[in-house]
């Protein structure tokens, strides 16, 4: 019934179309006169055109009459002649007169299309007032009996110009014609347009209201239709959702069975109402067997006796004190033992009754896990300490025999950061019976105790072989045998050995895989390199012909700096390394007797900043500031 009122009133309510009517019918009618007046004008313009050009050629025929009967007076042949020339000559200058003044008139009719048409027409009236003048002269001299005297203008080009104004005005005309054309055809296509446009808008809106009562009755069908099924489908209804609910059920109920978790729902009073598979299987109850029990079977004490109290006072105060918290708690299995689980309490928000869900989850396993990785935290916490004791009498070791092997020489300083415990790098110095002095860097593979293995026959060795002034290679050959006897495959000795003479201007230089050694003038010049040309003590053995020193000079004041590769490659936060360009930029500052040894440390120490150590960094400073004399008296 409502389809059908619907209906009425949209028949009501269908469009006034008849102002658009109107507007659009003015609209043509207006575009129809305009184009009539558009072709009358331009029609009219052609009529006076098509005058023009009869005129002129009348013109030219009076024009030409006028020529004859001037020669037939000039000839003067006869009284008769005579007189028919005048006559001739009065009726052609009349007839030119005539066309001249008609053409005067044609052309201010013209003036509004084209300005310069007038200015033509009067200077070809003043040629043709020429003619004429000329014409009355001839008979005035012809009445006199005297012969004329020859015209004052050219006859072929008053012709001439004749015939290109006949030509100029009907090019205009063919303008005229081909623009009357245009108009025509854009006249009738924007009255098509006009006329398409229209038909258009009345055929679109026919067909909406065509459409439009056609789906009403269409959908007032369908309404009819479904109005026969709702009260079918009014009584499926109640069935579908009973069917719904109960599957929601079975839905919620799968859910639940199949989680890992124990979820159980208790009343307000602590009644379990809900106890899936999970629950059974971890406390050990069926189902059937909880559901209308209390919740506290499930809990050893105190939390039995303790759980009536909490919801008792959840009910008066509305504190939540379990609710919505994860705690862990005891759980009671059925055969009586106890084990630990994270318990997980919330409200059912709309239930009526009330109910609370609690999600339990067994945390045996984790427990176990958790007491066997603080038992492995204690036995790693021991290790530790048994390894930092070991470490600490290594490193007592380790400096009690560097120390007792090294001899205190002034010209001589070091700077040793170790990343451990204690530095893998060992500096040892001797004085040699000559009176020349001895420096040996030496960096082993490794940190700790894998870089005090070596420490022993190397300082033993040293300080047995510098006492009885042996030369430098024959040392370096004795450790090089030494350790590897000794080192275990992959741990080999880096080292660096500095002779100096008594006289400090001579040095013999052993570089077995460190960085280069630099001899650095006090003004910062870095005047000599000594690169690594052996390969590191503890790998293989050497050749005869390897066993050989890199020789130097030396001036007064030269600085000779040996250090190991963890000063070049010591990194900052950003994983930048110091590198050895910036070393050699400090090297090359001026210095004096103090060396710069102190602003490099301060230098790598800015740049490292907080970053944690990669490697042991040392770096040995030799001046060679005394003289001759000085070293004698000493």
């Amino acid at each position: 019934m409502s389809m059908v009122r619907n209906m009425a009133d949209n028949v009501e309510k269908l469009p006034n179309l008849a102002p658009r009517v109107i507007v659009v019918v003015s609209i043509i009618c207006l575009a129809l006169l305009l184009g009539q007046m558009i072709r009358d004008r331009a029609e009219q313009k052609e009529l006076i055109g098509f005058e023009m050009i009869a005129l002129f050629y009348q013109q030219l025929d009076f024009s030409q009459d006028i020529n004859n009967a001037i020669m037939a007076l000039s000839m003067n042949e006869s009284d008769v002649a005579v007189d028919a020339a005048q006559s001739l000559l009065r009726t052609s200058m009349s007839q030119l007169r005539w066309t001249q003044d008609s053409l005067l008139i044609l052309s201010k009719e013209r003036i509004d299309e084209n300005g310069a048409d007038l200015v033509k027409d009067v200077t070809f009236s003043q040629e043709i007032d020429q003619i004429i003048l000329y014409a009355n002269e001839v008979l005035a001299e012809a009445e006199g009996n005297k012969v004329p005297v020859p015209p004052p203008y050219s006859t072929q080009y008053f012709h001439k110009e004749t015939l290109y104004y006949i030509s100029q005005l009907t090019s205009q005309l063919h303008a005229e014609n081909r623009q009357k054309k245009s108009t025509d055809w854009w006249i009738t296509i924007i009255t098509g347009v006009l006329v398409f446009i229209v038909g258009l808008g009345f055929y679109r809106q026919g067909k909406k209201l065509v459409h439009r009562q056609f789906n009403e009755l269409k959908n007032l069908k369908s309404e009819l239709e479904l109005e026969s099924k709702r009260t079918k489908e009014h009584e499926q209804q109640i069935i579908l959702e009973s069917e719904r609910s109960q599957a929601q059920k079975m839905k919620i109920s799968a859910i639940l069975n199949s989680t890992v978790d124990a979820i159980i729902t208790i009343t307000a009073d602590g009644t379990v109402d809900s106890f899936n598979k999970a629950a059974e299987k971890m406390f050990g109850y069926s189902a059937d067997t909880m559901i209308g029990e209390n919740i506290r079977e499930l809990m050893p004490e105190p939390y039995s006796s303790e759980h009536d109290s909490y919801l008792e006072h959840y009910h008066k105060t509305g504190e939540k004190k379990v609710i919505g918290r994860i705690r862990e708690v005891l759980g009671l299995r059925r055969d009586g033992s106890e084990f630990p689980l994270n318990l997980s309490v919330s409200k059912v928000e709309g239930s009526k009754p009330m109910l609370f869900t609690g999600i339990v989850r067994d945390i045996t396993k984790r427990k176990k896990a958790e007491a066997e990785l603080e038992k492995a935290l204690i036995e790693l916490t021991q290790k530790q300490t048994e390894l930092e004791e070991e470490e600490r009498i290594a490193r007592h070791v380790f400096e009690n025999i560097t120390a007792s092997n090294n001899e205190n020489i002034p010209e001589v300083s070091l700077w040793c950061e170790p990343m451990g415990t204690f530095s893998g790098d060992m500096m040892l110095s001797a004085v040699l019976p000559s009176g020349g002095i001895r420096i040996i860097l030496c960096d082993f593979t490794g940190h700790g105790l894998p870089a005090a293995l070596g420490a022993v026959p190397v300082s033993t060795i040293h300080s047995a072989m510098a006492k009885k002034g042996l030369p430098l290679e024959v040392l370096m050959n004795e450790l090089n045998n030494k350790l590897n006897e000794l080192l275990p495959t992959g741990i080999f000795c880096c080292i660096a050995g500095i002779d100096l003479d008594v006289t400090r201007t001579h040095a013999q230089i052993w570089n077995a895989g460190l960085p280069e050694v630099l001899v650095v003038s006090q003004a910062g010049d870095i005047t000599q390199r000594i690169v690594s040309n052996h390969l590191p003590l503890g790998v293989i053995a050497y050749k005869d012909d390897e066993l050989s020193c890199c020789d130097i000079q030396l001036n007064e004041g030269d600085f000779i700096y040996a250090l190991s590769d963890g000063l070049t490659e010591a990194e900052n936060d950003a994983g930048e390394m110091f590198g050895q360009q910036r070393l050699e930029l400090l090297l090359m500052n001026k210095t004096n007797e103090d060396g710069r040894l102190v602003e490099i440390k301060n230098r790598v120490e800015i740049f490292v900043g907080k970053a944690m150590p990669t490697d042991d960094i040392s770096l040995i400073e030799i001046k060679t500031l005394s003289t001759t004399d000085d070293i004698i008296l000493q």
